[in-house]
């Protein structure tokens, strides 16, 4: 899965030659607080709402103020994970996605990126969310697997975050499995500690249940 799959079907980008009151406006219909700044298809960097609005003159181009010309970029061969990270040190809303001869393409977004995890996490498939704690020097990502084998799932997803203060690991895990109540005596009976569990069809299961109730009472 790369980034390059994931691109905003909206127009971010002003051209340096623009007036600032161009972009300004932009900024007002699209709703957003920067834009991708280019030189015909060359990506040159970002403005933002404040530095238009502290220019002196309106009517003078992009190119008359400071641009952020930080490394907020990727190539579309990228995986979406590096864009993730990418908003995330720069703190910015918008990726500017690069094609093989270094040409601007597009942006993908925070809703794009968050779409594409989604995916890769398989957070849209049906099952339950277990998370574990294990002491560090005891994990072992294949007894895991065959703990949730051995009780006919599968793992959709799994995520790991190591506690140093605790010496221990958290594991989170995406099950395709709705009733895991045999699973997790199983985790019990091998030391895991699960520290949270939620079921995504339950969830669902029980607005429907209710909604029906509802119904029923209304057509009494």
């Amino acid at each position: 899965m790369l980034i390059g799959q994931f691109l905003s079907n909206a127009d971010f980008s002003i051209q340096k030659a623009d007036s600032i009151q161009q972009a300004l406006e932009k900024l007002q219909d699209m709703l957003c607080k920067e834009l991708v700044v280019l030189n015909g298809d060359e990506y040159i960097g970002f403005v933002n709402e404040s530095i238009l609005l502290d220019a002196d003159n309106d009517a003078a181009p992009i190119s008359s103020i400071k641009i952020n010309t930080a490394p907020i970029q990727l190539r579309f061969n990228q995986h979406p994970y590096d864009a993730l990270v990418m908003t995330t040190v720069y703190n910015s809303s918008l990726v500017p996605i690069l094609d093989q001869d270094n040409k601007y393409i597009g942006v993908s977004t925070q809703l794009d990126i968050l779409k594409a995890i989604s995916l890769i996490q398989s957070q849209n498939e049906s099952g339950a969310i277990i998370v574990l704690s294990i002491g560090l020097h005891d994990f072992s990502l294949s007894q895991i697997a065959h703990l949730v084998e051995s009780d006919n799932c599968r793992i959709l997803n799994c995520a790991t975050k190591i506690n140093l203060e605790s010496d221990s690991i958290e594991v989170t895990l995406k099950v395709d499995k709705s009733n895991i109540n045999a699973l997790l005596n199983s985790f019990l009976r091998h030391n895991y500690i699960i520290m949270e569990t939620h079921n995504t069809v339950a969830a669902f299961d029980d607005t429907a249940d209710r909604y029906q109730q509802l119904m029923n009472y209304i057509n009494i």
